[in-house]
């Protein structure tokens, strides 16, 4: 009865006096509702898809819902939950074993294509224990990550935040010592059979040997050796639309700003890394072309002009730049999107003002997305569909923001 009340009202507001209209519509938005818009996080208790879009398309003028509703059937882009959760599964075997495997065969010269001869290599198991992975936002899904990893990523190789206290990373290395002795003590340590073999049949001198070879691999039985660090680090995201907040170049102040500079700072206070070797990767589940532009120009800058190891970007869905309303825009959309009826002035602070604009009618940075995300829509996507609920015109999907004006 809720849903025929909401297609109802629907028809009501847009005005569909033939029946076949209602038939050609209403079946395929109340299945885009079930299969994903309905799953939208930050919709209220009781309030779901269709009546959110309803009620939506009424703050427009009757000439313009045309237009409106035609963004929603013909140009929106929305990841489920599902489809987000499924990025994740494929990036730890898809790309995260994949580099590894890279590196393993570039270091001992192996030909690429002699996987399990890659995958055998001590060097193999000892870059995964020495993998640190970091969570650059609460969208990062560290949790899933590691479930995904089918036991080969630990607790403490993943935190769920960039900024790590002495105390965590001293924590996260000790750990890691730990897992290196233990892997380092199964490997040395010879079999019953292989032992009484070195005693029986070789003499007591290679028994010695072997139980001598026991003995300086257990713990405390050697001088201290530098404490081993770590040599890969994965920075997790699920999306970037705009590049902005993870580097950029503050020209007043004549600074590199974001989360990248943050990182590499950190990681050569020298006590998380070794300096020798390293590899720093931001891995993003989904990110515009603009993005990636953005931030591996950017990056590449920072890092050379202050003597770091490039950032590599590894991107498992990428949104090319026609997926952008302003790459084919008509004068109905591009009408409704400028329009000063359809915009809250509030949303025009100073965190909009970063990307270079002055206002957010096509987004932070003039991104101009139609992409939606089932915890929260992106700011770089079009005012018009995540204006906040107590903004004077809000969106069909209601963005919460990081940041509070008070």
């Amino acid at each position: 009865m809720k849903d025929q009340n909401a297609q109802s009202l629907l028809a009501r507001v847009m005005d569909w006096q033939d029946e076949d209209v209602v038939r050609k519509y209403v079946p395929i938005l109340q299945l885009l509702a079930d299969y994903k818009y309905d799953q939208y996080q930050r919709f209220g208790p009781g309030k779901r898809f269709i009546e959110s879009l309803a009620l939506w398309l009424q703050q427009f003028d009757a000439s313009d819902r045309p237009a409106a509703f035609d963004l929603v059937m013909s140009k929106l882009v929305y990841f489920s939950d599902a489809e987000l959760s499924h990025l994740v599964q494929h990036a730890y075997p898809d790309v995260i074993v994949q580099e590894r495997m890279r590196l393993v065969a570039e270091e001992k010269d192996i030909p690429p294509h002699c996987v399990g001869e890659i995958a055998r290599h001590p060097r193999f198991k000892e870059l995964r224990l020495k993998s640190l992975y970091l969570g650059l936002s609460d969208g990062a899904r560290t949790n899933e990550l590691r479930r995904a990893g089918q036991g080969e990523i630990s607790n403490e190789q993943i935190w769920q935040a960039y900024e790590l206290g002495d105390s965590k990373a001293e924590e996260m290395l000790e750990e890691l010592q730990k897992s290196l002795t233990e892997d380092e003590h199964e490997r040395k340590l010879p079999t019953a059979e292989e032992f009484w073999r070195l005693h029986d049949g070789e003499g007591r001198v290679a028994a010695d040997k072997a139980l001598a070879g026991i003995i300086e691999s257990l713990p405390g039985a050697k001088p201290t050796a530098p404490k081993p660090k770590f040599n890969l680090i994965w920075l997790l995201d699920d999306f970037s639309g705009s590049g902005n907040t993870y580097i950029r170049f503050d020209g007043k102040s004549g600074r590199y700003k974001g989360k990248i500079k943050k990182i590499f700072e950190r990681l050569h206070q020298g006590d998380l890394i070794d300096p020798s070797h390293y590899e720093v990767y931001l891995l993003l589940y989904i990110a515009t072309r603009q993005a990636i532009d953005h931030i591996e120009y950017w990056s590449e800058r920072f890092t050379s002009e202050n003597g770091y190891k490039p950032l590599q970007i590894r991107v498992l869905c990428p949104i090319e730049r026609e997926a952008a309303l302003t790459h084919d825009l008509s004068p109905s959309l591009k009408a409704i999107l400028e329009n000063p009826k359809y915009y809250d002035k509030h949303a025009s602070d100073k965190h909009i003002k970063v990307g270079g604009t002055d206002d957010a009618n096509y987004g932070f940075a003039n991104c101009a997305l139609p992409v939606v995300l089932p915890h929260n829509t992106p700011n770089n996507s079009v005012y018009v569909l995540w204006g906040p609920e107590s903004y004077g015109f809000y969106g069909l999907f209601p963005r919460v923001s990081r940041h509070r004006e008070f």
